[in-house]
C-alpha cells in the first residue's frame, strides 16, 4: 500500500464524500450476496463492484468500518493525487491493498490482510466518480478454529472422577459437547466457560463434567465452531483404576492382596519355625557329643586307675611269695 494516514489530506475527502447526495445514472454498485467470512491470520476480500465505464484518474474510494457508536477509516484511494493515491489508517497500516489494475473493470474491492478478531463489523465502500456518488455496506464475520482439545483428570468427585476438556485459539467462543462411546451426547451435567484474551480477543475454552462409577467409560470432548462449521475432538477411555477404592476392581484387588499377604505370612512363619527347630536339634546334638566325650574320658581315667592298683597288688603278692624260700633283700631290688 501507499503512505500512512495524513489527516490534512484525507479529511476533505471524508467530508466531501459524506455530503455528496447519491446520484443514479450511468453507474451502480452491485451489493454482496452475503457477509464475508475472514479467518484469523488469513486475508479477506471486501467486495465492491461498480458497473459502468471507469476512468481511474477521476475515481475516489473510501473504506470505513462502522462500529456501534464510531466510524474508523480503513483505507482510501484518490485518483486525482497520482503522487500518493493510496492511504492507510491507524490499525490497518500494511494490512490493506486495492486492485488498481482492475479499476477500469469496476473492481473497487479491498484486500484486508492478517485478519484480527477486532476486524469484525460492517464496512462501507463509498465511491465518487465525476458527479456521481454511491456506497455499499459489506459485513465481515471473523472466525478461527482452535487447537485440538485435551482431556484432563482433575481428581475424585464423590464416588466418581472429575474431568475437564481444554482448548485454545477460538473465534467466536465455541460450544463444547461431551459424547459417549456411541457418539451420543452424555447425560452428565456439563459446565463450560470461554475466556477471551484481553489483547487478541481469541477465546480459550474449559468444559467440566463428573464421571460416575458404572457409566460409559469412553469419553469424547468435541469443540464446535458454528461459524466455520468446524470441530475438534479428542477421545479417551477411563480405566477402572482411576476411580476411588470403593470400586469392585479395587475391592477385588484388596482381597487378593490380603490373601497373598496371608500366604506370605504363613510361609515366613513356617520357615522361621523350621529354622528354630534346626538350631535346637543342632544344639542338642552338640550337647550329646560333649557329654559322650566327658563320659568316655571318665571311663578311661577309671580304667587307668584300676590297672595301676591291680599291678601294685600283684607286685606285692609276688614279693611275699618269693621271700618264703630266699632272702627278700637279695632278690627284690
Amino acid at each position: 500500500m501507499g503512505s500512512r494516514f495524513r489527516p490534512a489530506v484525507t479529511l476533505p475527502i471524508l467530508v466531501f464524500l459524506q455530503i455528496i447526495p447519491g446520484v443514479t445514472g450511468q453507474y451502480s454498485i452491485i451489493p454482496p450476496d452475503s457477509p464475508v467470512l475472514g479467518v484469523v491470520g488469513n486475508g479477506a476480500i471486501l467486495p465492491c463492484q461498480l458497473q459502468g465505464k471507469i476512468i481511474p484518474e477521476k475515481l475516489s474510494i473510501q473504506w470505513i468500518l462502522s462500529g456501534s457508536s464510531t466510524e474508523s477509516a480503513v483505507a482510501t484511494f484518490d485518483g486525482k493525487n497520482p503522487q500518493n493515491p493510496f492511504l492507510e489508517f491507524e490499525g490497518y497500516w500494511g494490512r490493506t491493498e486495492f486492485f488498481p489494475s482492475e479499476f477500469h473493470q469496476g473492481n473497487l474491492s479491498l484486500l484486508l490482510k492478517n485478519v484480527h478478531p477486532s476486524d469484525k463489523g460492517k464496512y462501507t465502500c463509498s465511491v465518487f466518480l465525476d458527479n456521481w456518488y454511491d456506497q455499499v455496506v459489506v459485513e465481515l464475520d471473523v472466525a478461527a478454529q482452535g487447537a485440538e482439545p485435551s482431556v484432563f483428570l482433575d481428581g475424585h468427585a464423590g464416588n466418581g472422577i472429575s474431568l475437564s476438556c481444554r482448548s485454545q485459539g477460538w473465534v467466536p467462543a465455541p460450544s463444547v459437547v461431551w459424547l459417549d462411546s456411541q457418539g451420543q451426547t452424555r447425560p452428565e451435567e456439563v459446565t463450560t466457560q470461554s475466556t477471551p484474551s484481553p489483547s487478541s480477543g481469541i477465546f480459550d475454552v474449559v468444559s467440566s463434567m463428573s464421571l460416575e462409577p458404572g457409566s460409559d467409560r469412553e469419553v469424547s470432548c468435541r469443540v464446535v465452531n458454528e461459524v466455520l462449521n468446524a470441530t475438534r475432538e479428542s477421545r479417551v477411555r477411563i480405566a477402572d483404576s482411576f476411580f476411588p477404592s470403593t470400586s469392585p476392581w479395587m475391592i477385588a484387588s484388596l482381597i487378593i492382596l490380603s490373601v497373598d499377604l496371608g500366604i506370605l505370612g504363613a510361609g515366613v512363619y513356617k520357615m522361621k519355625r523350621s529354622f528354630l527347630e534346626t538350631r535346637k536339634a543342632e544344639r542338642s546334638r552338640k550337647e550329646a557329643a560333649a557329654e559322650k566325650d566327658r563320659l568316655k574320658a571318665e571311663l578311661e581315667f577309671s580304667r587307668s586307675t584300676a590297672e595301676a592298683g591291680k599291678l601294685e597288688r600283684t607286685q606285692r603278692l609276688g614279693k611275699r611269695l618269693f621271700c618264703v624260700g630266699v632272702a627278700c633283700e637279695t632278690w627284690f631290688m
